[in-house]
């Protein structure tokens, strides 16, 4: 070992150890504010990326299947946003497969196997749109007080789920979580009905796909993706925008914040 290796190593291994007690603090801290009853929910999610990115498709559908029954069974959360976010990336599972597909052997696709990928992920997308807005009707006007008392009974001292902790620090939880979700949904509906438009194109649907763009673009006049769609639709020029624009899109649809376009259970 060469003079100053040591010393080197015993920095690094010190700021390793150093970086895992700070995240070990930081997870533990985000668990015990989380909800005991879906954080397995959360879990398990944070597993499915994991699977898509390694080309593991019915183990992430599996995933989303086993999150989304935790999210259906657990009171509050049966109708909750969160259900349309999950069943927009079961969508996204059947998308990102058949674009694998096409990159890989573009010459050998089976046709009717694309087209019955495209109408599952379509039926899915349909069904999260429906979700987010049926969430907005009963959620989407409230106030902090009224979701507070909305969402109060389920959580309920007496519930075993809890055990000895205080609900009220998961109830507060919940409410900042329906409060950044009202302004949130109206984004996801419009992603959802850009993803809606690119699967009709594809099946050869091009007035469904432009009312989907158009519709999506009204929700969010800076979803981009919809915007350079419709264009390609119309056989119109897409606009240019900074690399910065087109890689992070503003994430809400009041201007706040500029992440990447993406659903995640929050």
């Amino acid at each position: 070992m060469q003079p100053g290796t040591k010393k080197v190593l015993s920095i690094v291994i010190v700021i390793t150890a150093t970086i895992f007690i700070g995240s070990y603090f930081y997870y533990d801290s985000v668990n015990k504010a989380e909800d005991p009853r879906i954080l397995p929910a959360k879990e398990l999610f944070l597993t499915y990326d994991k699977e898509l990115e390694s080309d593991e498709y019915v183990k992430a559908l599996t995933i989303l299947d086993q999150v989304l029954a935790i999210y259906q069974k657990t009171p509050g959360y049966e109708n909750s946003y969160e259900i349309g976010v999950l069943l927009n990336n079961k969508a996204t599972v059947y998308l990102v497969e058949l674009e694998t597909e096409i990159l890989t052997d573009q010459d050998n696709v089976d046709h009717e196997s694309m087209r019955d990928s495209l109408l599952t992920a379509a039926n899915y997308t349909t069904q999260a749109i429906g979700i987010y807005e049926a969430w907005l009707k009963e959620m989407g006007t409230l106030s902090e007080q009224q979701i507070r008392q909305k969402i109060a009974p389920h959580f309920k001292q007496d519930d075993p789920a809890f055990g000895t902790s205080n609900p009220k620090r998961f109830l507060e939880k919940r409410v900042e979580a329906i409060i950044d979700a009202q302004l949130e949904t109206s984004r996801r509906i419009s992603v959802s009905l850009t993803n809606l438009g690119m699967i009709n194109r594809y099946l050869g649907n091009l007035d469904e796909a432009k009312l989907n763009y158009e519709k999506a673009i009204e929700l969010w006049d800076r979803n981009y993706t919809a915007q350079d769609n419709l264009a390609v639709l119309l056989n119109q020029p897409v606009k240019k925008r900074s690399m910065i624009s087109r890689l992070f899109p503003p994430e809400r649809i009041d201007g706040e914040g500029e992440e990447e376009t993406k659903d995640e259970t929050n």
